[in-house]
């Protein structure tokens, strides 16, 4: 009876979900599972030593960090190009937001390795209470704080827009304008928390996202101020404008 409880259960919240959604989320759970897997078996099948131990775990927070925001990246520049229209000149934009989907549930489980990495690396000590609550710990506090808020904001999105349908597009939409200055939140995260943040590579890692994210989002206002501006001109104007034409 567990079982098919649970199985059922499981449809459930698959049917929640619209069709297109449920192969991304899937794949996403798939991949999840492979990557703790793996990790699992070569962090304590192996055994390595104490030291080369801490050494695995720094390496794993760092990369996990800089996969989990390259995902992020992918995912907040599809979706802040998704209004514009040079996707549908190139007839990409169905292959364009299966690709925003991904990304989006793909940056989960990156980003729990990082967090895994932190808990797990004693150069500095992070407890569960410090990952997951803001201003609970003294390592760079603010930037901290701001990684710790961008998690419950991409959280937050991606549960919106698996459930876009039971909420409305309005409040979902509403609920999405938080991408907007979460990426820059997230931004400021890596620049001052990494270990690697003093490094040109590393700079233009985040630098480079930011940069075109925020070209999109100019060019989203001023398609936006347009639309707005045509939609608001007096019906009067418009007759006169027919009148002058005839």
């Amino acid at each position: 009876m567990g079982h098919r409880e649970t199985y059922g259960g499981g449809r459930a919240f698959l049917q929640l979900m619209n069709e297109r959604q449920r192969f991304p989320f899937v794949v996403a759970c798939i991949a999840t599972a492979i990557v703790v897997g793996f990790s699992l078996l070569t962090t304590h099948l192996i055994d390595p030593a104490p030291k080369a131990a801490n050494e695995t775990y720094w390496y794993l927070e760092r990369s996990a960090g800089f996969t989990s925001y390259g995902l992020l990246s992918i995912a907040v520049l599809l979706g802040a190009s998704s209004s514009l229209s040079f996707w549908e000149r190139w007839n990409m934009r169905k292959l364009m937001t299966q690709m925003h989907q991904y990304a989006s549930l793909l940056v989960f489980p990156f980003l729990f390795f990082h967090l895994w990495g932190l808990y797990m690396d004693k150069s500095v000590s992070f407890g569960i209470i410090q990952l997951l609550i803001p201003l609970t710990t003294r390592y760079r506090a603010i930037p901290t704080a701001l990684g710790i808020l961008t998690l419950y904001a991409w959280l937050t999105l991606i549960v919106t827009s698996y459930f876009r349908e039971k909420i409305g597009v309005k409040i979902w939409r509403a609920i999405h304008i938080l991408s907007f200055p979460m990426f820059f939140a997230v931004t400021f995260h890596g620049l001052f928390s990494g270990t690697d943040s003093n490094k040109l590579w590393a700079v233009l890692i985040y630098v480079v996202p930011t940069v075109i994210f925020t070209i999109l989002c100019l060019k989203r206002i001023r398609k936006s101020t347009i639309t707005t501006s045509k939609n608001h001109v007096p019906k009067h104007a418009n007759q006169r404008t027919q009148e002058h034409v005839r």
